[in-house]
């Protein structure tokens, strides 16, 4: 072998040595990725229920979104650092509600936004096809307007479940409990939302139907909104529908 031949092979080792050994060195360097977890929020969700959702996924370890965003946490699918701050996890919620308002010409820190989000988050829990949302919304605003209470059962609920206890089975007692929640007792919206509305209940909220109809129930059955025009006629849906 030729000197030169061997100065080129000795140069390569070196040169290759020196690459090997940058290249561990970049790989000390890097830190490695910060575990993230997806984490999807269903329609009607209460932040309690969101709270566990993150805790389990470990998104927050040792402290809670706060009970005064309920109605405010947009039911959606989001990726989150594990062991994000509070602060970190709440504004993309509310980034993301307010994306969702601006498209529909509201800004999320108004009176008008509440009133819409509250009034949502009764539709969300009341109605289970989205499109007979409209015609709820018309009904349920049309009652405020004429000063008739909502009596809405998810607001009864609402208010025992901030007392630790189960919705159901919904007593004749339950509607005299004394909550400004309770909207058997109470005219006009609740103070605030009573679970975290999708969008469909929000845009039924903005845009509610006109309609002949003062009442409605839910068939247990169907999940279908039985509507009536009449007292009358809401108490004969009672017989046929929920009568055991």
């Amino acid at each position: 072998m030729s000197r030169n031949t061997f100065a080129i092979i000795i140069g390569f080792l070196v040169l290759a040595s020196g690459a090997f050994v940058t290249w561990r060195t970049i790989v000390r360097l890097t830190p490695p990725p910060t575990p993230k977890a997806t984490v999807t929020i269903p329609e009607g969700w209460t932040v309690a229920q969101v709270n566990d959702l993150l805790k389990k996924k470990g998104v927050l370890v040792d402290r809670e979104l706060p009970l005064v965003l309920e109605g405010y946490l947009f039911p959606d699918t989001y990726e989150f650092f594990l062991g994000s701050s509070v602060d970190v996890v709440q504004n993309r919620f509310l980034d993301n509600l307010q994306n969702q308002l601006g498209d529909l010409g509201l800004t999320l820190e108004t009176e008008q936004a509440k009133e819409i989000l509250t009034m949502a988050s009764l539709i969300q829990l009341e109605i289970k096809q989205a499109g007979e949302m409209r015609v709820a919304s018309g009904l349920l605003w049309k009652r405020i307007d004429a000063g008739i209470p909502l009596q809405v059962d998810a607001t009864l609920c609402y208010v025992k479940s901030q007392a630790g206890e189960a919705c159901l089975p919904l007593r004749g007692a339950d509607k005299t409990i004394e909550s400004p929640y309770n909207t058997y007792l109470y005219q006009g919206l609740p103070p605030g939302p009573v679970a975290n509305p999708g969008l469909d209940a929000i845009k039924a909220a903005t845009d509610p139907a006109r309609s002949p109809y003062w009442y409605y129930l839910s068939d247990p059955k169907t999940g279908r909104t039985i509507f009536a025009r009449t007292l009358d006629e809401h108490n004969q849906n009672v017989i046929k529908y929920l009568s055991e």
